[in-house]
């Protein structure tokens, strides 16, 4: 086998090239390894399998969409990217075995594989062999060509994983982007019970559209930022390379990234249900990217301004932002007490219950975001120490006991808040102090000058649940 040295964090890592067979190789290992019983205990209540053609599965893609997309873990060694690449490509898989099983289809895996083989080829674009792979009795050789397809299509647009040096932080929207049109295809089989061709042309200009969308909001958020010099003019433009787009599109794509429109008409021009998407994924740019300056802060303010986001999605979009960036660390290490033990106890409890935790917060976050915003700025200090630990800064044992005497104080006046304040609650904090205006979204209240008045923030009412957008 080929063999080449790759250098990730300063060091050299053997890294086997992916040879030809390995997505069809990854696909019949997935299927020998599904439990259906195992994965219906794992999955969230609220998208409990139910059942028979009238099952909507549009909540459940949602939700497994966005779980697919987080960073559980917090300590990361020198990663292997090839291993990474797979396992993004995995969790394509997964989302199909599960929305199967939300559906009550029973798991025959001797024609789940043609299915795979079918959607992933149609996610790529390959939708002849897509309806080949797909019909009934298909020849094996009429799946394997599909899978040949999807395996050349994906490795040329994700591996390796990331984003190149002076690059968009483009990488986890295109993945996003190609797991949404995953689940409206397989949604549409539920439904019909094949593949309609109209239906595909549908779901990959929509995908188009939010690919041309995200690399022109994200290429706006990096000038207002900073100018762009010619080494990363030139890299940028060769990262469209792997998003295969169609000419027209690649051409919309290269237009937005060479000039990008204001934050505000750019917002007006995308669809209200990619709007959200658009938001959440500027949030995680400014992380991924350490853009720390006023002027990317502003454009993403001004961008969530002209969508029209109400205070709940906007938070939902916040908390997904922070949990797929997963920088959970340095916030741990910033208010933990007890050194390397208790720190690895934390990070482990954590790893763990990921998803719970991130929904929990969500639930109580988006049901209560007024209050908690008129709390924490009545609060003061609170609000500058959540800030202050999660720009990784270590805290006093003195400023650590404010937190939690806060918190406690937080938790009265919003009961819902008393997640935050209970025993473990510290696994809580790193989302919350993302969520809060003073730092992942500064608005004008946060930049005032002395002497002037800030402005009214939302304070008493309590928001219903964010609608996110289908897939």
């Amino acid at each position: 086998m080929n063999r080449v040295r790759l250098v990730h964090s300063g060091e050299a890592v053997p890294t086997l090239l992916l040879d030809k067979g390995w997505l069809d190789r990854l696909v019949t290992g997935e299927l020998e390894r599904y439990d259906p019983a195992a994965a219906r205990s794992r999955l969230p209540a609220e998208v409990a399998p139910a059942g028979g053609p009238a099952t909507d599965l549009a909540p459940a893609a949602r939700l497994l969409v966005a779980r697919s997309l987080r960073t559980r873990h917090i300590e990361r060694s020198a990663a292997d990217p090839a291993a990474t690449f797979l396992d993004e490509i995995r969790l394509h898989v997964g989302l199909v075995l599960d929305l199967a099983l939300i559906r009550g289809e029973p798991f025959r895996p001797a024609r789940r594989r043609p299915e795979i083989a079918a959607f992933l080829a149609a996610v790529v674009g390959a939708d002849d062999l897509a309806a080949a792979a797909y019909a009934p009795e298909a020849p094996p050789r009429a799946v394997a060509r599909a899978l040949r397809q999807a395996e050349a299509a994906l490795r040329a647009e994700l591996y390796p994983p990331g984003d190149p040096v002076y690059g968009l932080p483009l990488h986890p929207g295109h993945v996003a982007v190609q797991r949404r049109r995953l689940c409206r295809i397989v949604m549409g089989h539920h439904r019909s019970g094949r593949l309609d061709e109209a239906a595909l042309a549908r779901h990959r200009d929509y995908a188009l559209r939010e690919s041309a969308l995200l690399v022109e909001a994200l290429a706006g958020l990096l000038v207002a930022a900073g100018p762009a010099d010619e080494r990363a003019a030139a890299v940028r433009q060769r990262q469209l390379a792997r998003l295969a787009l169609p000419r027209p599109w690649l051409k919309e794509a290269r237009r937005g990234l060479a000039a990008p429109r204001a934050p505000g008409e750019l917002a007006e021009a995308a669809p209200e249900t990619v709007r959200p998407f658009l938001v959440e994924q500027l949030l995680l740019g400014v992380l991924r990217a350490r853009l720390a300056g006023e002027g990317a802060a502003r454009y993403v303010e001004e961008f969530a301004a002209a969508a029209r986001l109400d205070p709940a999605t906007l938070a939902a979009a916040q908390i997904e932002a922070a949990a797929q960036h997963g920088d959970h660390q340095v916030w741990f290490e910033a208010i933990d007490e007890d050194g390397p033990s208790s720190w690895q106890a934390i990070a482990d409890e954590w790893d763990h219950a990921a998803d719970q935790i991130v929904e929990r917060v969500s639930t109580a976050v988006t049901q209560n975001f007024g209050a908690i915003v008129t709390e924490i700025r009545q609060t003061g200090e609170l609000g500058a120490l959540l800030a202050k630990a999660a720009a990784g800064t270590r805290l006093s044992a003195d400023e650590k006991r404010k937190v939690r005497t806060q918190l406690l104080d937080l938790a009265k006046a919003v009961p819902a808040l008393a997640i935050f304040a209970a025993p473990g609650g510290l696994l809580l904090l790193p989302l919350l102090a993302k969520l809060l205006p003073f730092n992942v979204l500064p608005s004008a209240w946060d930049r005032v000058g002395p002497g002037k008045e800030r402005p009214a923030l939302p304070a008493g009412d309590t928001p219903k649940p964010p609608k996110k957008a289908a897939g």
